[in-house]
């Protein structure tokens, strides 16, 4: 499970790809939600997980369900903005750089914790977060200082606030109510396509898509990355822990990059193997205990907050 859903996270980017030849980002992004949504809402029911009630009696009074609200807040923050700004992002940058963009998410996760979520940073995190920061600044390139108009820059712009919002969204289940994980991806997922569509319809955005290849690279995000990838990563967190499921974080890059490279011929420039591999490290020092050894006094550098 963990092999297939590092190949579906990896096959993602060149999909998105091949999607915006001729559909615009946000019809992209809305028409594979509405397909995973669908996927999970048949999948939820059909194993006997249905969607809680929209509305609950509360002295008397219908009010939105705690549920939906985190259900509501979570599909707009992890799934509708960073779908959309993914395929925006893509129509002027390769695919594989938008694959190793994706392995800060969960350097950018440790920082929202510690604010939100009231987890320690130990030494090993700052390290790790410092490093990958670095990555992310050889990603981006030194041009950047001299051409921050440009549309390559705005696309890695995009793709990094696409990143931060995956980290929120990570740190907001943390205080997610209980209720079923199938039922709730499902609730998650219809409520970023639901989302999505008004945002496409007062975009203006044209619904044209000419070529077979972009509809069933739609198709194909909308039922695997999204639908499939979603019920692989909860079976997986069941079976083996979340931690288990994260080393997916350090191979989906790769797989990234490599797909690029077959497919669309895209140049592995230097600056993106030296950002790939000090995200990487940051990630492997972040999740290391033992990094200097115990008894260092360095594990709880700064406490929780409050």
């Amino acid at each position: 499970m963990l092999a297939a859903l590092i190949f579906i996270g990896g096959s993602a980017f060149v999909c998105i790809k091949a999607a915006v030849v001729t559909a615009e980002p946000g019809v992209v992004s809305g028409i594979r939600l509405w397909v995973a949504a669908l996927l999970l809402c048949v999948y939820a029911y059909a194993t006997g997980r249905p969607l809680p009630g929209l509305f609950q009696e509360k002295d008397g009074k219908p009010q939105l369900d705690g549920r939906w609200r985190f259900m509501l807040a979570g599909g707009l923050i992890g799934y509708t903005i960073p779908f959309t700004l993914f395929p925006l992002a893509q129509q002027t940058v390769d695919s594989m750089l938008a694959g190793i963009y994706m392995a800060f998410m969960p350097l950018l996760t440790i920082i929202m914790a510690y604010f939100f979520a009231r987890e320690s940073l130990t030494f090993t995190k700052i390290t790790g977060f410092c490093l990958g920061t670095v990555g992310v600044i050889f990603l981006i390139g030194p041009a950047a200082l001299q051409g921050i108009g440009s549309s390559d820059v705005t696309a890695q712009i995009w793709l990094i606030i696409a990143n931060i919002c995956y980290a929120i969204y990570a740190v907001m289940m943390r205080w997610a109510p209980e209720m079923p994980a199938r039922s709730f991806a499902a609730g998650t997922l219809l409520s970023s396509a639901v989302f999505a569509t008004p945002l496409i319809l007062l975009s203006g955005q044209d619904w044209t898509v000419t070529t077979p290849l972009s509809w069933l690279a739609m198709v194909y995000l909308g039922i695997m990355p999204s639908g499939i990838a979603a019920i692989v990563i909860i079976n997986l967190i069941r079976k083996n822990g979340a931690g288990f499921m994260a080393m997916a974080n350090y191979v989906t890059p790769v797989v990234a990059i490599i797909m690029g490279m077959l497919i669309y011929a895209e140049p592995l420039k230097p600056t993106f193997l030296i950002g790939l591999a000090a995200i990487l490290a940051g990630l492997a020092i972040s999740r290391s205990k033992h990094l200097f050894g115990p008894g260092m006094g360095l594990q709880k550098l700064i406490r929780p907050r409050k």
